[in-house]
Parts: C-alpha cells; sequence; structure tokens
C-alpha cells in the first residue's frame, strides 16, 4: 500500500469511529447513475501502451532497479526506487527522480502510432526533453527526432507528440529539484476498434516479485469493460469514465456542495480483488473503500447495467449494511491504496469525506483496483476470436483504422452480447489434382 507519511491506515475495528465523523449520520447518500459511453466519447480514451502487459520495456540510466526491487509501502512515505512501477497500472506507485539528469528509454514490441505523453510530477523541477526513433538508439544518439521540450510544472505534465510512429520513447529529465514522477502513459493514435476489441493483455511474470504481479494490471480500466456506473454529484455525468481511464492528468470533478463524494464502479462481473487505490484533489478526508456483489439499494441480484435505477437512495440503514474493506486518513498527499483479503464482488464503491467543506469542486483522477491476476487468466480475459480487421463483440462492426471524424451520431456503445452458436466449421473440399506439362524449347 503506497501512503505518504501523512496517510494512516485505520484498521476495520476502528470503523464505527469514523463513520462518526463522515458526516452522514441522519443523512442520505444519492447516487445518480452514468449515462453509457457514446461512440462520440471514444477518442477521449486512447490506449496507455506504456504497460508491460502490451509488451512495454523501460530502462533507467544511469541508475537502473531490477523489476525485483519494486516496493511498495504500507504505512510510510513512497520509497520505491525501480523504473518499473511507470510501466504498472498503479498510480499511486511512483518513481524517485533525482537531482541531475536522468534518461527513461520505454520501448514497444513493433512500431506504434502514438499521439500523446503525460505523467503525473510530483515536487521534481527541471524540464524534460522527449524523443522518439524507430530504431534502437544511445540515449546521447543525435539521431533521436525531438518532439518535445517542456517545463516539470507541478501536477500533470502533458505533450502532444502525433501522430507520430515510433518503437522507442527517450525522456531525458535534467532535474535542478528531486521529486517524484508517476502515471506514466503513451498514448496510441485513437481508433474505433482499439476501443470496442482492445489488444490483448499478455504477460509472463516467471522472474517477476510477487508485488509486480499485484500492481501490474488494474481490473478498473475501461478498455477491460469496466464502467463508472453512479457518483453522488457532477456537473457532467457522462465524464465520470475519467476515474478509470488510465490517464492520471485527466480527472473527474464532484460538484462543490457535495460533501461526501462518493462512486461505483462496475467491473462488469464478480471478480476477486485484494488491493483498491485512488488519486484525488489532495485535501485532509477519510476515504473508505467497499466491495459490493450487487448495487445497494437496488434489490438483491440486480446485475444488469441497463436495468439498474436511475438514482441509488442510501440511507442510514442501507448504509450500516455495507461493511468497508478498509479506510484510510489522509492528511493532505492526494493519494490512498489499501491491501486486503482476498474478497469477491462485481462493484468498487469508494467514498471520500473531507474533514471541512471547501468552496471548490473535490476532484478524482483514477480508481483502480488489483486481484494479482496470473498470465493465464490475463490473456484469456482479454483475448477474443473475433480479428481487428472486423469488430461485432460489442455488437458493433467496425473497421480497423476507422478515424472518429466519421461519426455522425453520439450513438451508445452497445453491452457485449454472447457468442451465437451454430454448425461446426468444415474444411473445404481440396481442388482436385491438375498436371500441367512444362514444354521447353
Amino acid at each position: 500500500m503506497i501512503l505518504s507519511s501523512r496517510s494512516k491506515i485505520c484498521p476495520l475495528t476502528c470503523w464505527l469511529f469514523l463513520g462518526s465523523i463522515s458526516g452522514l449520520v441522519g443523512a442520505e447518500l444519492v447516487l445518480e447513475k452514468v449515462p453509457p459511453i457514446t461512440v462520440e466519447q471514444v477518442p477521449a480514451y486512447p490506449e496507455n501502451l506504456a504497460r508491460y502487459y502490451f509488451g512495454a520495456q523501460v530502462e533507467a540510466a544511469p541508475q537502473s532497479n531490477p523489476i525485483a526491487n519494486l516496493q511498495l509501502s504500507s504505512k510510510s512515505e513512497d520509497t520505491n526506487t525501480a523504473e518499473a512501477a511507470l510501466l504498472c497500472d498503479d498510480p499511486t506507485v511512483g518513481y524517485a527522480l533525482p537531482k541531475g539528469s536522468t534518461t527513461l528509454l520505454v520501448s514497444f514490441p513493433k512500431i506504434e502510432n502514438l499521439d500523446s505523453i503525460s505523467f503525473l510530477n510530483q515536487g521534481a523541477k527541471g524540464d524534460v526533453n522527449i524523443a522518439i526513433s524507430n530504431a534502437k538508439l544511445p540515449p546521447d544518439s543525435p539521431q533521436w527526432r525531438n518532439v518535445s521540450q517542456q517545463a516539470l510544472t507541478s501536477d500533470a505534465v502533458k505533450a502532444k507528440i502525433g501522430p507520430a510512429e515510433a518503437k522507442y520513447v527517450r525522456l531525458a529529465f535534467n532535474v535542478a529539484d528531486p521529486g517524484r514522477i508517476a502515471g506514466l502513459g503513451i498514448y496510441s493514435t485513437p481508433t474505433v476498434s482499439a476501443f470496442t476489441m482492445p489488444r490483448a493483455r499478455k504477460l509472463s511474470v516467471d522472474e517477476k516479485s510477487e508485488t509486480f504481479a499485484l500492481i501490474n494490471y488494474s481490473l478498473t480500466d475501461l478498455h477491460a469493460k469496466s464502467r463508472a456506473a453512479y457518483v453522488s454529484s457532477g456537473d457532467d455525468l457522462r465524464q465520470a469514465n475519467n476515474m478509470i481511464d488510465d490517464q492520471p492528468a485527466t480527472d473527474y470533478s464532484f460538484a462543490s456542495s457535495d460533501a461526501t463524494p462518493a462512486a461505483i464502479i462496475d467491473l462488469g462481473k464478480v471478480t476477486t480483488l485484494r488491493r483498491i487505490s485512488t488519486l484525488y484533489s489532495p485535501r485532509h478526508v477519510s476515504v473508505d473503500f467497499f466491495i459490493l456483489q450487487s448495487l445497494p439499494g437496488a434489490g438483491q441480484g440486480n446485475k444488469a447495467p441497463a436495468s439498474s435505477p436511475k438514482t441509488l437512495r442510501l440511507d442510514d440503514s442501507a448504509l450500516a449494511k455495507l461493511t468497508p474493506v478498509g479506510s484510510i486518513m489522509d492528511e493532505g498527499s492526494g493519494r490512498a491504496a489499501i491491501n486486503f483479503p482476498e474478497m469477491s464482488g462485481r462493484y468498487i464503491m469508494v467514498k471520500w469525506t473531507p474533514a471541512t467543506q471547501q468552496d471548490t469542486a473535490f476532484s478524482v483522477a483514477e480508481i483502480s483496483a488489483f486481484g494479482g491476476n496470473k498470465t493465464a487468466s490475463l490473456i484469456a480475459s482479454n483475448t477474443s476470436s473475433a480479428s481487428r480487421e472486423e469488430v461485432a463483440s460489442d455488437g458493433r462492426t467496425v473497421r480497423e483504422g476507422k478515424d472518429f471524424g466519421e461519426a455522425k451520431d453520439a450513438k451508445e456503445i452497445p453491452s457485449e452480447a454472447p457468442p451465437a452458436e451454430g454448425p461446426p466449421v468444415t474444411l473445404p473440399q481440396p481442388p482436385p489434382f491438375t498436371f500441367v506439362p512444362e514444354v521447353s524449347p
């Protein structure tokens, strides 16, 4: 679990105390249903190619630390020094950026169409140069093609680099004041097929650490059919999926008058979980994590998103029946993560209770959940028999390479339908053998 020194873990035994300060006694928690994603929204959710399960690799120079050294701290600051954290799905695990020059080289299995790069900066001051190449070059080679040079601003650093083709991306940091970076994203040029049929996620974890296996793959990924189901407030509920888009540089803002922001994430099916993490506005706040078998207040067994109610109302009685898997008191770090014994559920609910009401809106950048998946299950859950040339797994037929400029209507993306049954496929009869003599002059 990654927390700053200002974050404290509250065990389940102190939940009654947290309940007394949460501001929910005598109040009702009202959650509004998030509208389905439309085709017009899909360009905002590109795939993050900087992930081990897509075959990406990262090297740091002059100092590199192996994946086996990846660390998750439980009751202290994030002290991880392994660059492998940047290619994992937990944005609360950062990478220490020391004073001086540091180069990160990210490589892909093949040449990719790239569009943008972003990462979170926590305290580092200096600048970063971003360059790309189709061939592996020495870090100081003049053959790198520079695509961005900018200062290390606070919070999110973003760079538009495409459309461009590259197999290698170099990030050269010149740091005056040390800090930490996290949530690295190198995003592909969005296409319809990339969203409706995400590429298979494959990974060999034989030589990796247990810590790496735990945070490598988030089960709340929007491209893995997870969806933001309900939120307690917000001006535009359609943007709620920003909380699970693997883009820590984007966020979802709750109403400034919302005393207890809350969100429910639908994983799409019952899933075994071991860890939940979240990034949000830095405030003094208590964070409560829940794993639910069904939607609270919607009746037992109601698991079809299309038939779920537009509004969930949780009164004192309904809230009393919900037991969190854990709670955290954060004094301003803006991140929280908690590990717990394996527990299964389809829905995740996260509730934030700020210590004091503020005029500015409370925003959430990411909610991630992990189950420590093995390679076999990782591949099986993301592999489809449909080809990338013609995708019909979600009820729509889409050609590879079609861009979003052709979408004329904001049509809802249908839910994935079960595969149809049919007669077994037989091989065609071989053609008759014909001998054609060749006559030489």
